[in-house]
């Protein structure tokens, strides 16, 4: 699975030559910009799909903006777990945890998910109810 974020900043920070204080320092910076460029994505994702008329909401459209969703979300996910697993100790002093960028990110991933299975649901319902009719 690709790193998104990670593919949208380029090649990661030159670590090889930095004190270990600082070098921990910017590898969470990194991270967390990582992190806020993935919720970006995340949030670009949920905003196009609800943008998106009803006409063009097919399963086949549905399934791949869910997947990508998923994504999305797996890698921001991980990524938080690596954050608080590696530098809540260390740095709690840090901006990321200081903000509530995953409870937010978390509820409208849980709201984008409950529509996305809706719009679903209606859409395999009216399918089904179109092939009654013409029986």
């Amino acid at each position: 699975m690709p790193n998104i974020a990670a593919l949208k900043l380029g090649l990661g920070l030159p670590m090889g030559k930095l004190d270990y204080p600082l070098s921990s320092l910017l590898r969470l910076d990194h991270l967390a910009l990582q992190q806020q460029i993935n919720a970006n994505f995340i949030l670009h994702s949920i905003t196009n799909y609800k943008k998106s008329p009803f006409e063009r909401k097919t399963l086949v459209f549905i399934d791949k903006k869910w997947q990508g969703l998923q994504l999305l979300w797996h890698e921001f996910q991980l990524r938080d777990k690596q954050i608080r697993r590696d530098y809540k100790n260390t740095e709690p002093q840090h901006g990321y945890f200081q903000q509530e960028l995953y409870a937010l990110i978390h509820e409208k991933y849980m709201a984008a998910r409950g529509r996305i299975s809706r719009d679903k649901r209606n859409l395999l319902k009216c399918t089904v109810s179109q092939a009654e009719h013409v029986c």
